[in-house]
């Protein structure tokens, strides 16, 4: 059975270096998730809404890695993670802007 559980807490551990960056990566991923949400909402391009996912996958990632770490395939499942991201980073970049129709065109 999986218990949820935050180790770096529960060992007392929480002023390793290491586990810092950890929480301030999730921190800093959801962070740039709600941003990206937000400028979506104000402009409705698709490729923001693509971003805001890759930045969501990033605090999934770390969030699986500081409650579950001893999920059987965590490793790949991070690396999976983590793989889908730069998918979705690269697709955001590759995405084209819609033209809008009512603007003329010159």
């Amino acid at each position: 059975m999986i218990t949820l559980q935050l180790p770096s807490l529960v060992t007392g551990t929480i002023l390793d270096p290491a586990v810092l960056l950890d929480i301030g990566q999730a921190v800093f991923a959801l962070v740039l998730f709600a941003v990206s949400l937000y400028a979506w909402y104000m402009r409705r391009q698709t490729s923001l809404v693509i971003v805001a996912l890759a930045f969501l996958m990033f605090f999934v990632k770390t969030a699986i890695r500081e409650f579950f770490p001893q999920l059987p395939g965590e490793d790949f499942l991070t690396d999976s993670l983590d793989f889908v991201a730069l998918a979705l980073f690269f697709l955001a970049i590759v995405v084209r802007p819609r033209k809008d129709i009512s603007k003329g065109a010159i």
